[in-house]
């Protein structure tokens, strides 16, 4: 009951008067939850290595703090105790160095894409580790620096690990309870106020976690949110407000990227320029809603005949189209015309005021990349070839000299 009501306290104090201040109307998408997991593992990663700068230091500090006791005549004599607590401190400080040298610290990219448990294994085993060294400081009477020691590592792994509950208290809970234990077994009893130490290290351990917990969520939602937006943006840029698809700047952005690596292909890019057959007197008869309308069939239509992800449908403008087509032949952007022409035709748009048919019909002139030739004569030669088509009476398609 006693547990309960500091609990209930302690979501009232952290929760409801602090973190509701950050609190927003979110929705969690797996996109969301995609980038939460990178940045926890980057997180990870960098508290490896900061983990790893802790334990040098503290390392160093065990090893300089024994040698200047006993220069100072205040250790004439360690004990056994301060013998093996010499060895393990340098033996640890070695093997950290090593790996550092070794490494680059290349290993603490690896080490932070692992499991949580595997994480949380060999936290608790540094836990292990630093809490007998803990243990046998304070029984060769050196509890002013066992006790320094002890919060630098408990604040130092909340700095780190605040991000994994599960990796923070695998070293915090040994770190904690195995001095106790070990003084429990050969010099009881345990001191009250040990205990109590105990109790208020973890009370702030888990209150700084909760808050820094809630931070780094917030500061991942606030990223996750700028690039949603960030998204947004770039497709309102690059996208036709009626079709939805790619517009004249996303289509000159993708050609000017094909013919630049054009050269490294098998073959050049090729461009289909498609015009609606008499859109104008379509829209003076049927209504610019209805126009509307009949540019959103014919565009997906489009979409169908291509059927390639590598291949760009954009609106190039008004009643005009293009479809920029990567690595294929002229053979097989002929083949993709006439599928597009069956693919219009197969609507069966009403077109009453056309010259050509009773429904709507396209007109189309394509034109593939020549070698030194720039994006304004390539799109030259595939308008002149729609301007043959509709010369020879449209609903077809013709290929540029």
């Amino acid at each position: 009951m006693v547990f309960g009501k500091i609990r209930t306290l302690l979501k009232a104090v952290i929760d409801d008067y602090i973190l509701q201040l950050a609190r927003v109307n979110f929705r969690e998408t797996p996109e969301y939850h995609a980038l939460l997991v990178r940045s926890t593992r980057s997180a990870l990663s960098s508290a490896i290595r900061w983990l790893w700068l802790v334990g040098v230091t503290c390392s160093s500090f065990i090893l300089t703090q024994r040698e200047i006791l006993s220069l100072e005549g205040m250790q004439s004599n360690g004990g056994p105790l301060s013998e093996y607590v010499h060895r393990a401190t340098l033996f640890f400080l070695v093997l950290l160095l090593v790996f550092a040298l070794l490494s680059r610290f290349h290993w603490a990219k690896h080490i932070g894409a692992l499991k949580n448990n595997m994480l949380a294994a060999g936290f608790a085993f540094l836990g292990c580790y630093w809490g007998l060294v803990i243990f046998f400081m304070s029984a060769n009477q050196q509890i002013i620096f066992s006790m320094s020691l002890y919060f630098i590592l408990i604040f130092s792994s909340l700095a780190a690990l605040y991000v994994s509950a599960l990796c923070l208290y695998s070293f915090v809970v040994p770190v904690t309870l195995l001095p106790l234990i070990a003084k429990l077994i050969y010099f009881p009893p345990v001191n009250v106020i040990n205990v109590l130490g105990v109790f208020v290290a973890l009370f702030l351990v888990e209150t700084g976690r909760r808050m820094l917990s809630h931070w780094f969520i917030q500061a991942i939602r606030q990223e996750y949110t700028n690039q949603t937006y960030a998204a947004a943006l770039d497709e309102i840029a690059h996208s036709d407000p009626l079709t939805r698809i790619a517009n004249r700047r996303q289509f000159d952005g993708r050609l000017n990227k094909l013919i630049t690596l054009a050269p490294l292909s098998n073959t050049p890019p090729t461009v289909i320029l498609i015009d609606v057959d008499y859109f104008k007197k379509y829209n003076d008869r049927y209504g610019h809603l209805m126009g509307d309308e009949c540019l959103v069939s014919v565009t997906q239509a489009l979409t169908r005949a291509v059927r390639n992800a590598g291949d760009l449908v954009a609106r190039y403008g008004g009643e005009e189209f293009v479809v920029v087509l990567s690595d294929v032949t002229l053979e097989r952007a002929q083949d993709i015309a006439v599928r597009i022409k069956t693919e219009i035709n197969s609507l069966a748009i009403p077109h009453a005021a056309s010259d050509v048919a009773d429904h709507v019909t396209i007109s189309q002139g394509i034109a593939q990349w020549r070698p030194g030739e720039s994006v304004e004569k390539l799109l030259s030669r595939a308008d002149s070839a729609l301007y043959r088509s509709k010369e020879q009476g449209r609903n077809r398609f013709s290929v540029a000299d």
